[in-house]
């Protein structure tokens, strides 16, 4: 149905999905088992036969084929899948499947730009071309084509972050489209304990709310790899509280059964040694296949890379400081095996295409063990052997406590940024506030610079600063009130780098 047809004949639409995507679990109906049969779905659009035998659920049946199966019958899930087993087919195939029976959008919020554009080139591969992106990353054509595509109903999945949902452009494009699912990938971030919160994932349930109206939110597929139990807890009370939406857990742990991990000590003086001795020991030869090894800093891993370069490795660096087109070319690169090292920050390695990783080397002890889960996920994704060393050294845990601290904004960098808002004075509501997003704040204080990977805000307030920690307040009530920005459509927010 048209998107235009639909506007204007709201019960033609509620008829069309009452018709076509109920599923009735009559073993004589035809259209059930030829278009709502998860197996038959997987080899339709991807060519497999069967789904990943484990994790299992505790009936005994794959995991992976038990989330499509829920999400295909109009079930929320929390889904908890070790990384590596597959979690972007648990919403593509819903998606596929809704978007083949009724022209319903699904919408995947992601928290990286990385991630969505991996995704989306991953389907094209498998001759998939109904997905699109909307990022910062994108030129305005390139934006244009994607939100016309969804507008016109020509896409079955339309990824973004979280903050574009503040964009008057999607926000549009939305508004004339049927939502079919929403979908939140590393659903962690939207936990306060998590261990890489993000406000602006806690919006969703509002936005979702607000989309919806009058009518029950379409079902709400929410999927990780990693989920404490107050992580899980706090996942599912936050869409029960907001959406009335029963999230069903269904979990399959962190257990990656072929992967072998392995700690050996290291000293400062020796840990560049030490990281070519771990790939020429575990690294295989022969093939395409590749390493990764993780460094706390920028510096570490452009030391690194130079260091194995000088011993006749292929290798090369990657961190959130190299130009977008730079973090192209190496990526790809090292996906076909033209790199058989790469030496990152953990701005490397979400979603990237890469299944046959064989070694994971940590020069550097992670800031947390949800982060060693996720780094180390990255071996092994073609479910053969991997191994994943972690060096370890005494001095490294006071430097994840030094970087830590020094994520925390300066004392210069808060004056600019209240400068800046007082510059914003005008935009005062009358309770007070300043509503700005960090575009904005940027833009008024020229000064205002920031030399950080990543941005961490705190909970008391919804304005992205880069660089700012979540024990970073920028709230001072004898200047001005931070608060959630509006989800008035004239703003919109870019999407993190």
């Amino acid at each position: 149905m048209p998107p235009s047809v639909r506007m204007q004949f709201r019960e033609a639409a509620l008829i069309v999905r009452h018709l076509r995507d109920t599923v009735c679990d009559s073993p004589d109906c035809a259209w059930c088992r030829e278009k709502n049969d998860p197996k038959r779905a997987l080899s339709r659009w991807f060519g497999f036969e069967a789904f990943r035998p484990q994790p299992m659920d505790d009936m005994g049946r794959p995991l992976q084929e038990r989330i499509v199966d829920e999400a295909m019958h109009g079930q929320s899930v929390l889904g908890i899948l070790p990384t590596g087993t597959g979690k972007s087919v648990c919403y593509q195939i819903p998606a596929l499947s809704k978007f083949d029976k009724t022209g319903a959008l699904t919408v995947v919020i992601s928290p990286l730009v990385a991630l969505m554009s991996d995704q989306v080139q991953g389907m094209a591969r498998a001759g998939i071309s109904s997905a699109v992106t909307v990022n910062g990353m994108l030129s305005l054509p390139e934006r244009q084509d994607a939100l016309d595509k969804v507008r016109k109903g020509e896409a079955a999945m339309l990824l973004i972050s979280p903050e574009q949902l503040r964009s008057v452009s999607v926000r549009s494009v939305l508004a004339q489209r049927e939502v079919g699912l929403w979908v939140l990938d590393e659903a962690y971030c939207i936990s306060k304990w998590g261990h890489d919160f993000r406000p602006d994932y806690r919006y969703v349930g509002r936005f979702i709310k607000e989309f919806s109206g009058d009518e029950p939110s379409a079902p709400i597929l929410c999927l990780t790899a990693t989920a404490k139990p107050e992580v899980v807890r706090d996942i599912r009370e936050h869409f029960l509280s907001r959406l009335e939406a029963d999230l069903l857990l269904l979990d399959g742990g962190a257990v990656r059964t072929n992967l072998t991990f392995e700690v050996r000590p290291t000293q400062r003086g020796t840990n560049l040694a030490d990281i070519l001795n771990v790939i020429e020991a575990k690294l295989p030869r022969e093939g395409a296949s590749g390493a990764v090894v993780y460094c706390a800093t920028r510096n570490t891993t452009e030391r690194v890379a130079e260091f194995l370069k000088q011993q006749g490795l292929a290798a090369e660096h990657f961190h959130a400081g190299l130009k977008p087109d730079e973090k192209r070319d190496v990526q790809e690169r090292f996906r076909i095996g033209e790199l058989w090292v790469i030496a990152a920050t953990n701005a490397f390695g979400m979603g990237i295409d890469k299944p046959d990783i064989r070694l994971v080397v940590h020069g550097d002890i992670p800031g947390s063990l949800e982060n060693y889960l996720q780094e180390a996920g990255r071996a092994g994704r073609d479910r053969e052997h991997a191994n994943c060393v972690l060096l370890f050294a005494g001095d490294d845990v006071e430097r994840q406590f030094s970087l830590s601290a020094r994520s925390r904004l300066a004392r210069h960098e808060i004056g600019a940024i209240l400068k800046a808002l007082r510059r914003l004075d005008g935009r005062t509501s009358k309770h007070g506030e300043v509503v700005a997003t960090s575009g904005e704040i940027v833009r008024a204080e020229k000064d205002l610079e920031f030399e950080r990977d990543s941005a961490r805000p705190c909970s008391s307030s919804s304005i992205r600063i880069i660089g700012a920690s979540p024990a970073t307040c920028l709230c001072n009530p004898a200047t001005s009130s931070l608060t959630e920005p509006s989800p008035s459509p004239r703003r919109g927010t870019p999407s993190p780098p």
